[in-house]
């Protein structure tokens, strides 16, 4: 089975001319049969920027599914009274209203949940409620599942996170899902690609933190490179590609991968 991870394209600040149509063809390629949105998909939640988000959304193979992010939200300067009581109103009526999806097929469950809120600049917070959804969501699972988190803000410290944003309450929120047998939790926000396998009460979980797909918001020390990460499995292993994209060759390559043995045996659809 393979996912794509994308997150924060960033429609309105876009790198490229042809990145976004390579994009979707480097997934198609790979065969993937899930893709996972991990949020950012405007600039400034213009109604042109969510415009091209969902004419990308359309172009994709389906199934995906896609949460938003802190720049999804109306902006202060626009629509201060928005902010705080319907930051996502634009979001919902462009793209979709169901802010946390999840797909469930023989051998996958995935489950994305919304972190993104009006009350803050770009800072996400994860609440009581979500913790319950992740207990409930995973323990309805098959045995054997590959289970995935999707989020916007990442969750818990990481190798690389010293300076960089977490989600407010996102550790209770990891801990909920390593209880909860979750294999691999997928977030952006950083734009900068990240792959760390991380121990949590005993329990192993790999986080998949996704660069910017298309836009020219980079962040040291990936400047220049527009990335997404490939999420392969196997019966007992999981490798995670970070592919990063050339401008000049217009191809996406291997810039790192990680691979790791999992614990159990995932069964999988022919």
């Amino acid at each position: 089975m393979r996912l794509a991870h994308v997150s924060d394209p960033h429609f309105g600040r876009i790198a490229s001319l042809h990145v976004q149509e390579d994009l979707i063809e480097d997934i198609r390629v790979h065969g993937c049969d899930a893709i996972l949105i991990t949020g950012d998909l405007t600039q400034r939640a213009r109604r042109g920027e969510f415009k091209a988000a969902r004419e990308f959304l359309k172009a994709l193979p389906q199934p995906y599914i896609v949460v938003p992010g802190n720049h999804d939200v109306h902006a202060w300067w626009h629509r201060p009274d928005l902010r705080m009581l319907d930051p996502l109103r634009r979001y919902k009526r462009q793209l979709t209203r169901q802010l946390e999806q999840s797909i469930i097929v023989q051998g996958l469950a995935v489950l994305g949940l919304n972190t993104a809120y009006g009350f803050t600049v770009k800072g996400g917070r994860c609440t009581a409620q979500q913790v319950k959804r992740v207990q409930s969501f995973f323990s309805e699972q098959q045995p054997n599942t590959l289970k995935v988190l999707a989020v916007h803000h990442p969750l818990s410290a990481l190798k690389v996170s010293e300076e960089l944003d977490l989600a407010r309450g996102g550790d209770k929120l990891f801990a909920a899902a390593a209880e909860a047998g979750v294999t691999v939790v997928c977030a952006g926000h950083w734009h900068c690609a990240h792959v760390e396998v991380c121990i949590e009460g005993g329990n192993e979980l790999i986080v998949s933190i996704a660069g910017t797909a298309t836009s020219n918001r980079w962040r040291a020390p990936q400047i220049e490179k527009n990335s997404w990460n490939l999420i392969e499995t196997g019966d007992h292993s999981l490798e995670v590609q970070i592919r990063t994209y050339d401008m000049r060759t217009r191809t996406f390559s291997v810039y790192e991968r990680v691979t790791h043995a999992l614990s159990q045996t995932i069964s999988f659809d022919d």
